[in-house]
């Protein structure tokens, strides 16, 4: 852990521009105060949460906070101490590039992580009645949000083929869009997996689930050469709110009381 108490006292002059640059290149435009070496930013638009960066007087850490709960909860960086008063986490960088980088996937994690794509949808929904033909239309927006969402989360690629390209990439849902309680779970982007379209196949049809450290689970009922194609991909990087829902997977398909690897 980085302790940064004796780094902050002010902003360095000589550096502000560049701090202000980080934020405006990475969605934080709106400059919203400064305290104790800390620059604060919001997004202008609707991403929640502000977010702070300072760097020391010579230049030789930098430095990250976040409001977000989300995002303090999954960033993965390294952390710094103490945090600055009303944000969540913060994070130390030894080059500014890392830094950059952090502020990025900061940024990612608060478009997808709840609840933004919940309020974006019923935002895209507001008019909807309720005929037959509407509620189609409101299930094809809500699947969309979840797909971008899904595809910010994971970075646009499938976590267990690397393929990339988004015509062969499914947003899957873990407990289906039919069987959620809420539209807030439908939209929960720790509710999805975005997966190869085979992968997808699989996991719909309950042929594969994960296991709680990500590792993939078979089914016996997957034929051999269809098991082979799928290969042995790397675990799943995961977090609590997947595991919770993936065990709900794993009992309706009758992985738990197999074990079948």
């Amino acid at each position: 852990m980085i302790d940064t108490d004796y780094r902050l006292r002010a902003v360095p002059a000589g550096l502000r521009s560049e701090l202000q640059e980080a934020a405006s290149n990475h969605g934080y435009r709106r400059e919203t105060g400064e305290a104790d070496g800390w620059l604060y930013f919001a997004s202008d638009i609707n991403v929640p949460g502000e977010i702070g960066l300072a760097v020391a007087a010579d230049g030789v850490c930098w430095f990250l906070a976040v409001e977000h709960p989300g995002v303090a909860a999954e960033l993965d960086a390294p952390a710094a101490a103490p945090v600055p008063q009303g944000k969540r986490a913060a994070f130390g960088f030894v080059h500014q590039s890392a830094m950059r980088g952090a502020l990025h996937r900061a940024y990612v994690l608060a478009t997808t992580l709840p609840t933004l794509p919940l309020l974006e949808f019923e935002a895209a929904v507001a008019g909807l009645g309720d005929t037959e033909a509407e509620r189609l239309l409101r299930v094809r927006i809500g699947q969309d949000h979840f797909r971008g969402a899904l595809m910010g989360y994971w970075n646009g690629r499938c976590p267990l083929t690397g393929i990339e390209e988004p015509a062969l990439l499914r947003a899957s849902h873990i407990v289906p869009w039919a069987q959620c309680a809420s539209d807030e779970e439908r939209l929960n982007v720790h509710n999805g997996l975005l997966l190869a379209a085979h992968w997808d196949a699989a996991f719909d049809a309950g042929l594969v689930s994960f296991e709680d450290d990500g590792s993939a689970l078979f089914s016996p009922h997957l034929g051999a050469a269809a098991r082979q194609s799928l290969g042995r991909p790397s675990s799943l990087a995961i977090t609590d709110e997947h595991r919770t829902r993936l065990a709900w997977h794993r009992s309706c398909f009758g992985f738990d009381s197999t074990r079948n690897t």
